[in-house]
């Protein structure tokens, strides 16, 4: 970007070479943006500067000056002060309506930051970039955020031509935008300036959208102010998307082979174990749960790792890994759940495709997304030991060792207890969700656990009844509301009989648990409670625990 910048105001006869040589050397003692170096030493204006980042990334932007005239207000409602100054960056605008927050910044190409924006403020599914230069921005956050008045006369250096700055016009912010937007700008930059100055008074500030200011009287805007009062659904929305995602994922697995059910949802909760091991981020995690959802969609047949390494029809690899790009080209994914997608079938030996990348050059998501929807197909689909499909995919070279042995740590490969010599333990799992069913008995069994199934609590006490002296435990979700009977008055009738009271008793749950329901499971000796549960954490708890109680006895 720096050459950029000099070139820009070097061919306009704005600076010289030597200008340039100057804040080349400046910024060696004071990092930055070369373009505000030459703010800073005077060699450009702000209005020059601010023109050419909205030109360069199509954004609006806002001066110093009207920056410094927004009254104070609370801006803390919608981005905490720590993220605020940590970024440097300020709310301007957030619609309920259209879940959008509109950001003062002075890197309006910073898309990882507004990816994770996304992720970490609740209720915001997009952030539309404001560009201002970033003394500014500071000051702004400390008079806002502080109360201090003075903050842009401490932090932002005088003299340099603040007054100049007017709202982009349509030139400056592409050649493409509607005809209507540039007179609006017209219009508005033939107001008086008291007008002006009163509205940037009377509100956080006239923001600008894509080159139209819009008022902030729009009834589907709150000011920073406001933003505490959003309704709820709104915090949950990105949740419920994904929910969404997850239940359509299922219904498409429901039109292939009955093997398939519940291979999309297993691939998205292997990837995030993966994911949460390698030390993903926040957003990076979010990025490939939403990919892990979306990966087969528009594929006729299914491909794993070991179809790349036989070379089977290259020409459905490329076709595939564009896929995404097409049926997605319309929606608001961001561009690492994309970048995710496309290159799932490269391998880390360069041996993938459609472009042959290796190592490093292949997206860690992609990596992830690769061995563990291939993973899932060789053992659940194919029905190969999970030991021997890990060593089919290790020899491929397609995986870094990293990698590998995250798999071989999540799945618990190698590692199994020395009771596999032993005579099983038996179980009893509990829960109306088929996956939870599969996914827990699954883990259950390679800790050699034989498992029994039941989706309604009727059906439970029926098998309780008729394997009572050979159950070891049993493990019940608390979320039975098709049932008549309730999990806990199931625990509470049992406890009341002598030949099935000492049976080990665990509840679990996908939710946090309400005090009152953890107060009630104690009272009734339940053996363990597993609120927001995590299948291999408490499947490998529980067994440590029977074990250790069979031992004891």
């Amino acid at each position: 970007m720096a050459v950029k910048v000099g070139e820009y105001f070097l061919e306009r006869g704005l600076i010289t070479e030597k200008n340039i040589s100057e804040a080349i050397e400046f910024q060696k003692n004071k990092k930055g943006y070369l373009g505000e170096t030459l703010l800073y030493l005077g060699f450009i204006t702000e209005a020059d500067l601010l023109q050419y980042l909205s030109k360069r990334f199509n954004v609006q932007f806002i001066s110093t000056d009207k920056m410094e005239k927004m009254s104070v207000q609370k801006p803390s409602d919608i981005i905490p002060e720590k993220l605020a100054l940590e970024k440097n960056i300020f709310p301007l605008k957030y619609s309920f309506n259209s879940f959008r927050l509109t950001l003062i910044t002075h890197e309006p190409q910073n898309l990882a930051l507004f990816d994770e924006l996304k992720i970490i403020l609740s209720g915001v599914q997009t952030v539309v970039p404001v560009v201002a230069v970033s003394n500014a921005v500071k000051a702004l956050i400390f008079k806002q955020y502080h109360g201090d008045l003075q903050a842009f006369d401490r932090l932002v250096k005088k003299g340099v031509d603040l007054n100049l700055m007017v709202p982009g016009s349509e030139n400056v912010i592409g050649e493409g935008m509607d005809n209507n937007i540039g007179r609006v700008i017209s219009e508005i930059q033939s107001e008086s300036k008291e007008k002006m100055e009163n509205d940037y008074r009377d509100t956080f500030s006239m923001i600008v959208n894509q080159g139209e200011i819009l008022p902030m009287n729009d009834s589907s805007s709150v000011t920073a102010s406001m933003i505490s009062n959003m309704p709820s659904w709104a915090k949950e929305q990105k949740g419920q998307m994904v929910e969404l995602l997850r239940i359509f994922s299922n219904l498409l697995d429901s039109q292939r082979d009955k093997l398939f059910f519940g291979h999309t949802q297993r691939v998205a909760a292997l990837s995030q174990e993966l994911g949460e091991n390698l030390n993903l981020s926040e957003v990076e995690l979010h990025d490939l749960l939403l990919a892990s959802y979306l990966h087969d969609i528009g594929k006729k047949t299914h491909v794993t790792a070991l179809d790349i390494a036989e070379k089977t029809n290259p020409e459905r690899f490329v076709r595939y890994s564009g896929i995404a790009a097409k049926l997605f080209s319309t929606v608001d994914l961001s561009r690492l759940t994309l970048s995710y997608l496309e290159n799932m079938y490269e391998t880390y030996n360069g041996r993938g495709l459609p472009h042959g990348l290796r190592l490093d050059e292949i997206p860690t998501g992609s990596q992830i997304l690769l061995l563990s929807d291939s993973f899932d197909y060789i053992t659940r689909v194919s029905k190969i030991p999970a030991p021997a499909a890990f060593k089919k995919l290790a020899e491929l070279r397609f995986f870094s060792e990293r990698l590998l042995e995250s798999l071989r740590k999540v799945q618990q490969i190698d590692s199994m207890p020395s009771t596999m010599k032993s005579p099983p333990l038996e179980a009893l799992l509990i829960s109306r969700k088929r996956f939870d069913l599969d996914d827990i008995a699954e883990k259950l069994n390679r800790l050699n656990v034989k498992t029994f199934k039941a989706d309604k609590i009727e059906r439970a006490a029926q098998i309780i009844k008729e394997k009572k002296n050979a159950l070891n435990f049993i493990l019940c979700d608390l979320d039975m509301p098709e049932s008549t009977i309730s999990p806990l008055k199931l625990l509470s009738a049992m406890r009341r009989k002598k030949e099935i009271s000492n049976i080990p008793f665990y509840f679990f749950s996908q939710y946090s648990v309400d005090k009152n329901v953890a107060a009630t499971c104690k009272a009734l000796k339940a053996s363990g409670l597993f609120p927001n549960y995590h299948p291999i954490e408490m499947t490998k708890k529980i067994v440590e625990e029977v074990i250790r109680a069979q031992n004891l006895k």
